[in-house]
């Protein structure tokens, strides 16, 4: 190969390269598929694509690629975080297979001259930021190109490169092509600056139908409910749910942990006082690592840009004086001015977070093995009354929610409640989100169904007469124009029937207007209408209105043409990215894909361990 004869010592660089490998090795490992079969074989299937096996070393390498990038984020993960990573993993791996078979399908290949060009012509984007190839704060190709033709090349290495560029430019072709026929016109992108661009401005009067029109006035029979319900019952139906019992347990600070840091603030302010530099301070014990590397220096900004509680204890602050810890959601902040206007504050700070403290942590944790315990042996009921833990009781569990009111995301329990593997009665393990931890009872499961008329008819009756209440409010507005139509204006004819006529400031076609609503017939009668023109009745979403156009802004073509390539480059661009994911919708939707992952842990469970694993 080509680069067997490239010299360059690629170690230094090769940790900024892992982010753009992790693509590359889920196309590399998609080629490499082969050997074994599901359940009990050293390589087992754990999903099809179209025909095409994914095989578990391949999906494992890839998962635990994506879990790594997640994990350098210097973050802890949970296991929310871990089930949506995994999630997302087997979706990306999926779209790769596709987009590998269409690329085998159309023959796309890259050649060694077109490698050599990428290499020497178009970097990895991590490498743009790398300092070593930095002069006077710009990426510097020659330094790039050097480097990698110094004599102590690491071959390995630049084989890795090698394969990361015929990995991603055989996709780069195929995007170019499934993009070849985008086309944007000078009359589309006209359209488009004209419907950003220009500005309206309404005099408008709003009937509200639940407050114009009594329920009495409108009634709805159970034969039009009965119609509707027939027309839309494909689409009424309730997902599967299950119904757990929840106990909830955050990892906060205690009230002991609380005291210990504003006193820890104290004491850091105290030495400060006593004749410390407070940059010194601020470098060696500043919880924020960014400003403390700066002497504790948060930079000069405009006061509006700091916490309201910060510019408060710094407006009345000694210059170069320590403040006393201020307080904020963030935690306490020992201040010093620097520099104060009218309008800016230059200041530094000492910060200490509230944080759990090891004691509290493990107060915590003992009570979730507890707990835990406890429930194993008799119930998640009793066990929260016997350690006066709060439960909340019969939570619904909607498959395909992950959000659970009063846990945050947690849709690795409504797997857990909904998989196979769980049996009514069972306690799961302890679940970890940015919440908290969180310990599930199973109670009950009921399968998905439609959902029955008589549960239907309800909503379904609330909407009807919504629709009737409009019709209504309709009506009503047509007395107002025929008030107008006398001789009266549109404030006039509103006083005499107890309504009011209200003003919009100028907007725009995409705007959201008070009162109007966004994207509503309201809001385009602005547009669509001659200055002074009034509307008969119109839509606003929730109300009925009568609009009168008061002023419009047009957009000009002399302006257009100073940004027509621009548009037209923005119009291209996302209507490329949106053909792009319609083609690959396009292809998912056409291909068969099985996902035998859960039935393989299963297999696994019930059996010995499979040697390899």
């Amino acid at each position: 190969m080509f680069m067997r004869k490239m010299r360059g010592s690629a170690s230094l660089v090769m940790g900024i390269m892992a982010a753009a490998f992790v693509g590359w090795l889920v196309f590399d490992g998609i080629n490499a598929m082969q050997g074994g079969n599901l359940g009990g074989q050293i390589n087992p299937v754990v999903g099809q694509v179209g025909g095409q096996d994914i095989r578990y070393n391949e999906w494992n390498i890839f998962l635990q690629n994506q879990l790594a990038v997640n994990r350098a984020a210097d973050r802890g993960m949970t296991d929310e975080d871990v089930r949506v990573v995994t999630e997302q993993a087997w979706e990306s791996l999926i779209s790769a297979t596709l987009i590998q078979a269409e690329l085998d399908r159309l023959g796309v290949s890259v050649t060694d001259a077109e490698v050599r060009q990428a290499f020497f012509t178009q970097p990895p984007q991590e490498m743009l930021s790398y300092p070593g190839f930095q002069t006077d704060g710009q990426f510097d190709i020659d330094k790039y190109r050097r480097f990698f033709t110094d004599p102590a090349t690491d071959e390995t290495q630049l084989l890795q490169i090698e394969g990361y560029y015929r990995s991603i430019l055989p996709r780069a072709k195929l995007q170019t092509l499934v993009q070849s026929g985008i086309y944007v016109s000078e009359e589309e992108a006209w359209r488009f600056y004209r419907d950003t661009n220009e500005q309206a401005r309404v005099r408008f009067v709003r009937i509200d139908p639940a407050l114009a029109v009594a329920d009495s006035q409108v009634s709805v029979s159970e034969d039009e409910i009965r119609q509707v319900y027939d027309e839309r019952v494909d689409d009424l139906i309730r997902p599967a749910s299950a119904r757990v019992n929840m106990v909830s347990m955050s990892l906060r600070p205690s009230v002991a942990d609380s005291l210990a840091a504003r006193e820890r603030a104290a004491a850091l302010a105290d030495r400060v006082r006593g004749g410390e530099d407070f940059a010194e301070v601020a470098m060696a014990e500043s919880a924020d690592s960014i400003s403390g590397a700066e002497g504790g220096f948060m930079g000069k900004r405009p006061t509006a840009a700091f916490d309201p509680r910060l510019t408060e204890a710094a407006a009345d602050a000694p210059l170069g004086q320590v403040t006393d810890p201020v307080e904020t959601p963030f935690g306490l902040h020992v201040l010093q001015v620097d520099e104060r206007t009218a309008d800016s504050l230059a200041l530094r700070q000492i910060y200490v977070p509230f944080e759990i403290s090891g004691a509290t942590e493990d107060s915590v944790f003992t009570l979730l093995d507890d707990l835990e315990d406890l429930a194993l042996r008799t119930d998640l009921t009793t066990a929260a009354d016997s350690l006066g833990v709060t439960l909340r009781a019969d939570v619904q569990l909607l498959d395909g929610v992950d959000f659970i009111p009063g846990a945050g995301q947690l849709g690795v329990a409504r797997e857990w409640a909904l998989g196979p593997e769980s049996e009514i009665g069972d306690l799961s393990d302890s679940f970890e989100n940015p919440a908290g931890f969180h310990l599930v009872e199973l109670l009950g499961r009921r399968d998905e169904s439609t959902i029955p008329f008589d549960e239907a008819a309800v909503g379904i009756r609330a909407e009807l007469l919504v629709e009737k209440k409009k019709e209504r409010a309709a009506e009503l507005a047509a007395g107002l124009l025929d008030a107008v139509t006398a001789g009266g204006t549109l404030d006039e004819a509103a006083e005499a029937l107890g309504w009011s006529a209200e003003e919009t400031v100028s907007f725009r076609r995409g705007d959201f207007v008070p009162g109007l609503g966004q994207g509503t017939e309201a809001v385009g009668f602005g547009f669509g209408a001659d200055v002074g023109e009034l509307s008969g009745a119109l839509d606003a979403g929730d109300a009925v209105v009568v609009v009168e156009v008061l002023e419009r802004e047009e957009a000009t073509r002399e302006a257009f043409e100073e940004v027509r390539d621009a548009v037209v480059g923005q119009l291209g661009f996302e209507r490329s990215q949106q053909y792009v994911q319609k083609w690959l919708v396009a292809l998912r939707e056409d291909t068969v894909v099985e996902d035998h992952r859960e039935r393989l842990l299963l297999q696994q469970e019930a059996q010995p361990m499979i040697p390899g694993f």
